[in-house]
């Protein structure tokens, strides 16, 4: 068979799998395919959609669309593909943000890359070392027979065939920051609250961000080029936001093919699992402490499926610093500020809120619990009296005079409503799945242990009780036994 006749069975195959919005009317005087910028790529060995689009400074939704494929991810050897006839094919390095669960050695396979290259390049010294939200510069493999293309012969129709227009494109999750851009404007643009878009690049200033800046967008379809190789009975896993910080919530997502139960560490502590449906969903709320050191640290997880085999499963996570400030505060009650006295009250509160329990209670955002403007922030070092750092603000305060009321931000379980030495008069509601609220220096409690209460609802009025220098309201929220920045879950729902 003549390699015309080929190429007409070829584009007659196109034409049948998809509806045709054009066909180019014959010529002799210039082959048709020239005309419209296309030519034919042959695919060769190790080869996806991602990089072919890469080579020819076009988008996979594009060559999706030339050729009425169904499956992006998958293309055979020796398949020819309609691509643009681009006389400069691209040789600027591609980039990868690393997922969880991917491997040096996964990323260099899906790409075609040694991992000695791969390794060089980015200044890679421990290969185990690399971590969800990471960058690398891929270059791909310098070999002409990849870009192999033959133009049809003239006389040929060319036929441009509708796909689908909301496949992501080549630029991935990546936003270049351009003159004059803000933060702000740029999480507008992708959907995000200017603190999804910090936090997922550990952008502790969002007023300084400069042109050219490389910026992760966190909730765009994942990339088409994926070198995540998750082990059996494991499905997927997500991490939100991919870079944890110092001070605020986490979630990691699991999925397994089959009914399993799964335990884990991360930081040093057990890591509280929530299973559901079945047992094959699975979520884990993360609260990174306060004083967590910036560097990468590794989540362990044991699955365990109902057969009895068990997988052992690790991946990377990188913590950055949440910047807070510091200040020193005046007490007079010096016994407040005894470290045995803060150590015993830190260590009763981790301990109620490190229980776990299955039944969630809350939904959406989380309400501000008093109608109050907030004078104090989470995370501040403090001194006190003139002594060396010794702790941090575990929560936000309100200016809320005597006598205001004090409001439940989510539905739960009253587990404490008792008089303490730091927090004077303190109540702590459970709204599942490790998930607690603190009230503290209340002047009186208005709800009893084992009450359950809604949002909004009035569980007492602010007050001065305990360690304070004026009366207000300090507000916690502990995910996990670990208190984490309570703003936050005002602005951002958790999980998604």
């Amino acid at each position: 068979m003549s390699q015309r006749s080929i190429i007409c069975l070829l584009l007659l195959g196109v034409l049948l799998s998809a509806p045709v919005l054009v066909i180019a009317q014959e010529s002799t005087e210039e082959p048709p395919l020239a005309q419209s910028g296309l030519s034919i790529h042959v695919v060769q060995r190790n080869e996806t959609l991602f990089r072919i689009a890469l080579e020819y400074n076009t988008t996979v939704d594009e060559l999706v669309t030339l050729n009425g494929l169904t499956d992006a991810t998958r293309i055979d050897v020796g398949q020819r593909l309609l691509v643009p006839n681009n006389s400069v094919v691209s040789d600027i390095p591609q980039t990868h943000i690393v997922q969880p669960g991917e491997t040096l050695s996964s990323i260099a396979e899906t790409y075609g890359v040694s991992m000695e290259a791969l390794s060089e390049q980015n200044g890679i010294v421990d290969a185990n070392a690399i971590y969800g939200g990471q960058e690398l510069i891929i270059t791909p493999i310098d070999d002409s027979s990849t870009l192999s293309t033959t133009p049809l012969p003239t006389g040929e129709p060319v036929v441009i065939v509708a796909g689908d227009d909301n496949l992501p494109t080549v630029s991935g999750n990546i936003h270049i920051v351009g003159q004059g851009e803000t933060l702000f404007r740029i999480a507008t643009g992708y959907g995000l609250t200017t603190q999804e878009l910090a936090q997922a690049n550990g952008i502790t200033d969002p007023t300084v961000i400069f042109a050219g800046q490389q910026l992760i967008i966190p909730n765009l379809p994942e990339s088409q080029i994926s070198a995540i190789d998750l082990p059996a009975p494991i499905a997927s896993l997500n991490v939100r936001p991919l870079t944890f910080i110092e001070g605020e919530t986490g979630v990691i997502q699991l999925t397994t093919e089959t009914g399993a139960s799964v335990a884990g560490t991360f930081l040093g502590r057990d890591l509280g699992i929530i299973s559901l449906e079945g047992n094959t969903q699975h979520v884990v709320m993360v609260g990174v402490p306060v004083f967590t050191e910036a560097g990468i640290y590794t989540v362990d997880l044991t699955v365990s499926a109902t057969d009895g085999t068990q997988t052992t499963f690790a991946f990377n996570v990188r913590v950055v610093s949440g910047g807070y400030g510091s200040q020193n505060l005046d007490v007079t009650d010096e016994n407040l500020t005894a470290p045995a006295v803060q150590d015993n009250e830190l260590s009763l509160m981790s301990g109620l809120t490190s229980a776990v329990t299955l039944n969630r209670s809350w939904e959406g955002l989380f309400s501000i619990p008093a109608a109050a403007a907030m004078n104090a922030q989470y995370g501040t070092l403090r001194s006190y009296n003139g002594g060396p750092i010794s702790a941090y603000h575990s929560g936000a305060d309100f200016a809320a005079a005597p006598g205001t009321p004090i409001l439940a931000s989510a539905s739960g379980t009253v587990v404490l409503a008792d008089a303490l030495n730091i927090r004077g008069n303190t109540i702590v509601i459970d709204h599942g799945w490790g998930i607690y609220t603190a009230y503290a220096h209340q002047t009186t409690l208005d709800v009893s242990l084992g009450d359950f209460v809604t949002v909004g609802q009035m569980i007492g009025t602010a007050g001065s009780t305990g360690r304070v220098t004026g009366p207000h309201l300090h507000w916690e929220v502990w995910v996990n036994g670990v208190p984490v920045n309570p703003i936050t879950w005002t602005q951002e729902v958790f999980p998604s």
